[in-house]
């Protein structure tokens, strides 16, 4: 029997972003307080991460859409809460690596950085359409220790790196076997509704792409895949997450 895990969920900044940015040619949908999650797995005998998130100034600073970000918990006071300094972390798995993911590995001196190849040949050479997400590589993300993977990838007994490109080219979901069933950290940049689409299209689409991606197609069926095989979904920016502590 593979081991269960627990995943708590720590925040280290939000904002407010149009909907439209998570809902692909959903028109209008409004505006949505979103926060910047990541989260640590307990259990695996080592102190792992998925993604770091960044510090509200230092989003501010390399935000594309000039989004005002604010503090919600410093990245060291998220660590304090699970028991645990930066330079205790073992493994931070990036689920990709836009900017809002990624600002506060380069504090975990100590990390195996588990990254996708496809993910880090864009960093290297981003499209433009959204290069800006990528700037922070240049200033501290070059001389990270990544272990780069290719593909679907078992790290540990019960936790797996899932290829779920579309949103960017190398993004990366984490299932994680825990008392609930099969817990998936979604890595695309998604809410609840991606994966619930409300009335009326909830009739129409089981799923709804995210609204920023290099691949439509592409997002559409890593949601899918997500869908499917989750027992617990995690998308990596759903407001109700904020508080939830663990799982």
């Amino acid at each position: 029997m593979e081991p269960q895990y627990r995943i708590h969920v720590l925040a280290t900044a939000q904002t407010i972003l149009p909907k439209s940015l998570f809902l692909y040619l959903i028109p209008d949908p409004g505006l949505i307080a979103i926060p910047a999650l990541f989260f640590y797995i307990e259990g695996a005998g080592k102190h792992i991460l998925v993604d770091t998130g960044g510090e509200g100034e230092e989003l501010r600073k390399n935000s594309q859409f000039g989004a005002p970000w604010e503090e919600v918990r410093s990245f060291e006071e998220n660590l304090a809460r699970v028991g645990i300094t930066p330079n205790d972390v073992d493994i931070v798995i990036q689920t990709h690596l836009h900017f809002d993911h990624t600002l506060n590995t380069r504090k975990c001196h100590n990390a195996k950085v588990y990254v996708q190849k496809n993910e880090l040949a864009q960093v290297k050479d981003p499209h433009p359409l959204t290069s800006q997400m990528y700037r922070w590589f240049e200033k501290g993300g070059k001389d990270l220790n990544y272990m780069v993977v290719n593909g679907d990838h078992q790290l540990l007994p019960g936790i797996e790196l899932l290829s779920v490109p579309g949103h960017s080219p190398g993004c990366q979901a984490v299932a994680v076997n825990t008392a609930k069933g099969k817990a998936i950290i979604t890595g695309f940049c998604s809410i609840h509704e991606n994966f619930n689409p409300l009335p009326p299209l909830k009739s129409l689409v089981p799923v709804i792409c995210p609204g920023i991606h290099l691949n439509a197609v592409q997002a559409y069926e890593s949601l899918w895949r997500v869908k499917k095989i989750a027992d617990v979904i995690l998308p990596m920016h759903e407001p109700s997450l904020v508080g939830a502590e663990c799982l």
